[in-house]
């Protein structure tokens, strides 16, 4: 089964530059030693892109770069109805102050940057999204110029 992946993600995980970030003393060598692992076990699956690949009808990986250099958000389209993944682009604390950056970035004012755009866009669009880092499954963005805030979508099933 290939595993998609920003071209600049694998360059990065080849050799991490941690210099930028400010994680706990054992976090980088963890990853280090995880990265490696990943690219030696998946390396036959990996297929990279530049900027933006489907992956399937409908299933589109795009690099957004920021929190490291290859991170990707994906963007689910179906019926006319779609959700974006924005994977590790924004945190709780984000929405209030969305130029606040965390430890595990590896390019804070970038990562600062693309969130901002990411969250216009989704405020704009009021399209659902999921994220790693937020509590609720989905949920949209509401604005006020650069303030947003997370609004959980009602879970209707």
């Amino acid at each position: 089964m290939p595993v998609h992946v920003a071209a600049a993600e694998v360059e990065f995980w080849a050799s991490p530059d941690f210099s930028r970030t400010s994680m706990p003393s054992p976090i980088p060598n963890v990853l280090r030693s995880v990265a490696g692992r990943f690219v030696n076990e998946y390396r036959s699956q990996l297929r990279t892109f530049e900027t933006e690949h489907e992956v399937a009808p409908g299933v589109v990986v795009r690099r957004t770069g920021g929190h490291t250099p290859g991170h990707s958000v994906v963007s689910l389209a179906s019926g006319g109805e779609r959700l974006t993944f924005l994977g590790d682009a924004v945190f709780p604390v984000g929405f209030d102050h969305p130029d606040w950056h965390n430890g595990f970035e590896h390019d804070p004012e970038e990562a600062a940057r693309v969130r901002v755009r990411l969250l216009r866009d989704a405020a704009a669009t009021g399209e659902a999204l999921v994220a790693a880092h937020l509590s609720f499954p989905f949920g949209r963005v509401a604005a006020a110029g650069d303030v947003f805030r997370w609004v959980p979508a009602f879970w209707d099933y």
